[in-house]
């Protein structure tokens, strides 16, 4: 934890600095010190040699006695804390300080002469020389001074030695070096502490940079580092808090388109999946799992079970290998689906998965189907009276047909213009419906004297085929909100297919009553009636039940086709319920006035 603490290596870093300039200055200073003391000493030390040689030089110009070097000694003890030898130039000893009880010649002391041999040699060659060693005859450390010792020529007859204790030295240099140890101590306590704090100073905005930033990584967008510094620090928060804010919104941008485009997908009626390379499913919206399923449930699909089944895996890998759009259709569970492959690629060359786009064109397909079903039932229609037309034409042209038979031919060409005129009729007002270009204009109705207006109406049909009427109509029924023309429009179209199918000597029954808040019509019939086979399929145009019913009249098969778009016209609805050869009953329900 401690190596990975900014703080504590922002206070080792400036703590090792410290202490590294610290002992840098101590060593210098300590040495600067030395040489100060040491070097006064030695000047010290080296006048006064000199004043000791100048004092010796007479004496050693001839043979020294006892009383001599007495003499000498006198001279020389006067000086304090310090030890003189004179050596000749045949390098005996000539004199040793009077603080010795006895003469000590170098020459016989081995140790002496080899620890003072290069001062001794140095001095008898004229060179002031000088050195710190370890006297072995006083056993502790001393400055020497070697000075060469001269006669009234310059040449060199003796060496005066100099010794000084430096003791007194060392002692000052130890208290030097306590003081530096003890200075080093306390400026390391005071630079840590310092230190450590100005590396918190540093580190803590730091760490509250880390923190926001690791919020930014929980989901925490828009936070403020709250640092105001006006430094390096003090940018880089100011830099994080335009970034976040930045971020924030960016993210609340996408988030927000990703919500719609998610929206959209699921909202969408047709299926759409999206697969990666493997093709494994990223996505799927519920358009495409209602139309992939039994049930409209994720759980019984397998889609890459679903696309082998449809063979539509080889063309997905072609589609994604090529990086080329496909349109495909295919037959699954009683439905027609399109699937539109459209490969996602990156930089335009790579593909890194696939959209498919899923439609439901069963609806569409039936359409087509119907329009060519109509296209060949209205070409079938047209093409029988003109065929019979045409041949009684020819056949007059020709002069094939005796003259008195042409009344005849042209009673048969007017009833086939008529059933044309009738079919083009039925077809306009049929296609003026579905287009929405009729509008219902509703007013008040009595439908009782509505049923009555529409049997006087028919009187003349019924009468031809001797067929009773018979009305049985409620007289408190409430008027209804329709449209007359409209409502005598759909009404004859079922009126009139009830007389058509009804045979000669039967009756026909209108009924009107209150169904809950809707006026019910009930017309019923006697007649061939309709195979239960057979009324599903009613209101498609041109369909005709059978020969048996259909030869029988000249329907042109789109009166029921016309009178469902009125009936949706009128805001009301109708049934069919038929028996073959039993009869047929229509049950129309119409709005009443609410009062």
């Amino acid at each position: 934890m401690f190596k990975k603490s900014i703080t504590l290596k922002l206070t080792f870093g400036f703590l090792s600095i410290v202490i590294i300039s610290t002992l840098l200055i101590g060593i210098i200073a300590l040495s600067i010190f030395k040489n100060n003391i040491y070097g006064v000493k030695r000047i010290n030390m080296t006048k006064h040699a000199h004043e000791i040689s100048t004092i010796v030089s007479p004496l050693l110009q001839k043979k020294l006695t006892s009383e001599d070097i007495k003499s000498i000694l006198n001279i020389v003890g006067s000086l304090p804390n310090s030890k003189t030898w004179i050596v000749d130039s045949e390098n005996r000893l000539s004199a040793i300080s009077k603080n010795e009880n006895s003469i000590y010649t170098f020459i016989d002391n081995p140790s002496v002469k080899e620890t003072y041999n290069l001062l001794i040699k140095n001095g008898l060659k004229g060179i002031v020389d000088s050195d710190e060693l370890l006297n072995p005859y006083y056993e502790e450390e001393m400055m020497t001074i070697s000075t060469p010792v001269k006669d009234s020529t310059g040449k060199v007859i003796g060496v005066v030695l100099l010794h000084s204790s430096i003791a007194d030295l060392s002692a000052s240099m130890d208290n030097f070096f306590l003081y530096l140890i003890l200075a080093l101590i306390g400026e390391v306590f005071i630079a840590g502490f310092m230190s450590y704090y100005f590396s918190k100073s540093i580190s803590r905005p730091i760490r509250k940079i880390n923190s926001s930033a690791l919020e930014m990584a929980r989901g925490n967008y828009g936070i403020k580092t709250g640092i105001y510094s006006q430094d390096e620090v003090g940018e880089l928060a100011s830099t994080f808090d335009l970034m976040s804010l930045k971020l924030k919104y960016t993210i609340s941008k996408v988030t927000e388109e990703k919500t719609k485009l998610s929206n959209i997908i699921i909202s969408m009626s047709d299926g759409i999946i999206a697969l990666d390379n493997n093709l494994d499913v990223i996505n799927i919206n519920a358009s495409a799992v209602k139309l992939l399923s039994y049930n409209g449930s994720k759980a019984d699909i397998d889609i890459k079970i679903i696309l082998r089944a449809l063979d539509l895996e080889n063309f997905i890998k072609y589609s994604m290998t090529n990086n080329i759009k496909k349109a495909i259709s295919k037959k699954f569970h009683n439905k027609i689906l399109n699937f539109s492959l459209s490969p996602i690629s990156i930089d335009s060359d790579k593909v890194i998965g696939m959209v498919i786009l899923i439609q439901d064109i069963s609806e569409k397909e039936a359409l087509e189907q119907m329009r060519k079903d109509f296209v060949s039932n209205v070409s079938h229609e047209f093409r029988t009276p003109l065929t019979i037309m045409k041949g009684n034409l020819e056949s007059i042209v020709d002069c094939m047909i005796p003259p008195s038979n042409i009344p005849e031919i042209c009673v048969t060409l007017l009833k086939e213009t008529n059933r044309l005129e009738r079919m083009v009729r039925d077809l306009l007002e049929l296609s003026k419906l579905e287009s929405g270009k009729v509008q219902a204009n509703f007013d008040k109705v009595d439908i009782n004297s509505f049923i009555k207006d529409m049997a006087r109406t028919v009187r003349p049909l019924i009468m031809n085929k001797n067929i009773e009427l018979i009305l049985d109509l409620d007289s408190n029924l409430p008027p209804l909100l329709s449209d007359y023309d409209k409502l005598k429009q759909l009404f004859l179209i079922f009126l009139d297919n009830a007389i058509k199918f009804s045979a000669f000597n039967s009756k026909i029954k209108i009924k009107s009553t209150l169904d809950n808040n809707s006026i019910l019509l009930l017309i019923n019939d006697k007649g061939i009636g309709i195979a239960s086979c057979n009324i599903e399929h009613l209101g498609e145009r041109f369909y005709k039940t059978d020969n048996s019913r259909s030869s029988s009249n000249n329907g042109t098969g789109l009166g029921i086709s016309i009178a469902k778009k009125l009936i949706e016209l009128l805001q009301g609805d109708f049934s069919i319920d038929s028996e073959l050869n039993k009869g047929t009953t229509i049950k129309i329900h119409l709005p009443i006035i609410k009062v």
